[in-house]
């Protein structure tokens, strides 16, 4: 290459722009697999950087030199370094894109200013991006926190720790011995004054979490810029910004900053539980079950939890001395999914060891199944507790936003590796196991209809005593089979017999005085009045003597014995209500279940289909639809069948104690074809009928076609 053409390869380069000398260039803590790195810090902006050592080297040149080709040059010469164009640019890129360049000189302020232009948006964008997380900063706490560091500093001691566990120990087992008592107290604070509470307790809680991270970043000589209150769904939540924990070499000290506000909360926990087992009943102990319920739920359930960033994900970052954590997962997270799909064979994002390899890819696929489920879950909260029109679009916002255009994004690349995808035989594995899916998911493969049913006799009965009685003779037993008329139980009554007893006295004085009538003028003009008593007295005469016969309970026809109450007994008091036993007649059995409306279309009376019970040692029955009601149930009266007694039918509890289906479900009448032996020994199971087939695309779409009729107000 001749002179000419280096001056216009010179020209040809791009400016690098220099680095502002207010910049603070800072020993970081090693990587994982021992690798030095830096931390630059901007003191304007007060943002960190961590960089790796090829990038700080570059560095060190990057101030001497105005374009890349001498830059390059200078890295040969004094480092030793091959450094390529391409990274160079990429260097150059992310000064300028973080402003850590010196304004150009030549009026090329421009760029600056076209650069914040562009970062600038509408309102309405603005919040349609920050509305699930928004930050708020309202103090500036640095002179407050290190004027009273030295009187909380005690705290944050190893002695002090050691001292909470103790405490944590001995209020845990304490509890455990009073353990109904205290879970028991959960309900009486099921109420508007119960929420009330939880809120203040829960409001004083943070700010000490929040004071826990902020009194440790002092501890270690980090400076607190902020503390504010961010809205997380519209949830308010308190933060500290303690950014200059990046400083410090340490990663303990890093691990200490970022749990600081998780061990503060476990402390106040352990001191809660511990008071509350030896505070009096009152105002004292109720607040302490308060701090105690709170501290422990949310320092385990949200804090710890790293599939956010909480506190939780912070210490696994720091614990595995992966900075910038999520990031650099879903980085891998991708490498390692375009590997199984297409097996590419290509270089991973970092050179990191095999097993921080797939801790990083599977820490990945976990966040983004969490991330699928819960930004769903946000979208259904959204949709259901705004306005209609803001409901639905802000639904399709969040399902767009947070799981499609993710997905999308990823898909997008593949086009780019079209060649290097095709090249490999594991893209045929691939589509094959694709395709199968998508066939599954569309074609109307089965059309199987699983109906909750349950086996009822034809003809039954229950017996009830029908009143007070004392059981004198028990003939029956379980199982047995009766005759119509055979006397199942002997009851006796004795205020029956008394009863009848002293309603004879009256018949006896009512026809001494009829008798005397003709003699007796004042009996004479009472004569009708008399034989209407008489009349009325062998009425109920009757009546206590077919009581009197009811005593002995008969089989109203013949069948077999079944669920036979157990604990009957002679000698034993029975209240008019109190089951005895149910007889079943001999003959055939029918099921009866329920349908619910997405599948009744798909099935008719004259359909068969097979009974699966319960119970897998009793074998399978055919069965044919009879009957399917027309109308919907408005309750379940088939109660083996509810979900409140362990059936497949979701119900709830009405005020009045019904059991009312949580969807729209028919009842169905099925009868069986044949007569097997076992039938008759199971109750419970499943209908399976085979009816329409519907794919399940289709049944998504008529779900969603459901619920935008609804809510439409058509």
């Amino acid at each position: 290459m001749d002179q000419q053409q280096s001056n216009k390869l010179e020209q040809a380069e791009p400016l690098l722009g220099a680095i502002r000398e207010e910049l603070q260039l800072l020993k970081g803590a090693p990587t994982i697999t021992g690798k030095p790195t830096w931390v630059i810090f901007d003191p304007v902006q007060h943002r960190y950087f961590e960089i790796d050592f090829e990038v700080f080297e570059t560095l060190t040149l990057w101030n001497r030199f105005d374009n890349a080709v001498d830059l390059i040059n200078a890295a040969m010469a004094e480092q030793g370094r091959a450094l390529s164009r391409a990274s160079v640019m990429a260097i150059s890129h992310f000064i300028h894109t973080n402003n850590l360049s010196i304004e150009p000189e030549g009026g090329e302020w421009r760029r600056f200013n076209d650069r914040l232009e562009a970062k600038r948006v509408s309102p309405f964008s603005w919040l349609l991006h920050n509305y699930l997380f928004v930050r708020f900063p309202l103090v500036r706490p640095s002179a407050f926190l290190k004027s009273t560091f030295p009187y909380v500093s005690f705290l944050f001691t190893q002695t002090m720790l050691w001292i909470m566990i103790a405490i944590a120990i001995s209020g845990l087992y304490l509890v455990s011995r009073q353990w109904d008592e205290f879970t028991s107290t959960f309900s009486n604070f099921f109420s508007f004054e119960g929420a009330i509470t939880y809120a203040v307790a829960l409001f004083f809680i943070k700010i000490l979490h929040e004071l826990g991270h902020a009194y440790m970043a002092v501890r270690f000589g980090c400076r607190v810029p902020t503390m504010g209150i961010a809205f997380m769904m519209m949830f308010p939540v308190l933060y500290t910004d303690v950014t200059d924990a990046w400083k410090l070499r340490s990663r303990r000290q890093r691990l200490l900053i970022g749990g600081a506000g998780l061990l503060v909360e476990l402390s106040l926990a352990s001191i809660a539980t511990f008071s509350w087992a030896f505070l009096p009943e009152g105002g004292l102990k109720s607040i302490a079950f308060v701090v105690a319920t709170i501290s422990w739920t949310l320092s385990i359930a949200i804090n710890l939890n790293p599939l956010m960033r909480f506190d939780g994900y912070y210490l696994l970052s720091d614990a595995l001395g992966v900075g910038n954590l999520q990031t650099r997962s879903f980085a891998f997270g991708r490498w390692k999914m375009r590997e199984w799909l297409f097996g590419l064979k290509a270089k991973p994002p970092e050179l990191l060891p095999p097993k921080m390899t797939s801790i990083l890819s599977y820490y990945a696929w976990a966040i983004w199944i969490y991330r699928f489920f819960l930004f769903l879950g946000i979208a259904l909260l959204v949709y259901t507790f705004a306005f209609k029109a803001l409901g639905v679009f802000l639904f399709v916002v969040e399902i767009f936003w947070f799981i499609i255009r993710p997905i999308w994004s990823e898909i997008k690349e593949w086009p780019a590796m079209a060649k290097q995808i095709f090249q490999r035989p594991r893209i045929y594995i691939s589509c094959f196991i694709a395709g199968g899916l998508g066939a599954l998911i569309i074609l109307p493969v089965s059309g199987r209809v699983d109906v909750p049913a349950i086996i009822e006799p034809v003809h039954y009965e229950r017996l009830f005593p029908g009143q007070a009685a004392k059981l004198v003779e028990l003939k029956i037993a379980n199982g047995q089979h009766v005759e119509k008329g055979d006397v199942l139980f002997q009851l006796e009554a004795p205020q029956l017999d008394q009863q009848m007893a002293l309603n004879n006295i009256k018949i006896s004085r009512a026809l001494a005085r009829l008798s005397r009538a003709t003699a007796d003028r004042l009996d004479k003009s009472s004569l009708i009045p008399l034989r209407q008593q008489l009349a009325a007295l062998y009425s109920k005469q009757r009546g206590y003597q077919k009581e009197q016969i009811r005593l002995k309970v008969r089989a109203p026809f013949a069948g077999v014995v079944k669920d036979f109450n157990s604990k009957l007994h002679t000698g034993r008091w029975l209240t008019a209500t109190e089951h005895l036993a149910t007889i079943v007649a001999d003959g055939d059995y029918i099921a009866k279940g329920y349908v619910s409306e997405r599948d009744l279309w798909r099935i008719k009376p004259g359909d068969s289909g097979k009974f699966i019970p319960d119970d897998f040692l009793v074998s399978t029955a055919k069965v044919s639809i009879t009957e399917i009601s027309l109308a919907s149930s408005s309750t379940v009266d088939l109660k083996p069948l509810s979900s409140t007694y362990g059936g497949k039918v979701s119900t709830r509890k009405s005020d009045g104690g019904a059991l009312v289906p949580v969807g729209a479900t028919y009842q169905m009448t099925m009868v069986f074809d044949g007569s097997p032996d076992d039938i008759s020994k199971v109750s419970r199971g499943i209908v399976q009928v085979q009816g329409v087939p519907e794919s399940i695309a289709s049944r998504i779409w008529r779900q969603v076609l459901q619920v935008l009729v609804r809510e439409s107000g058509a």
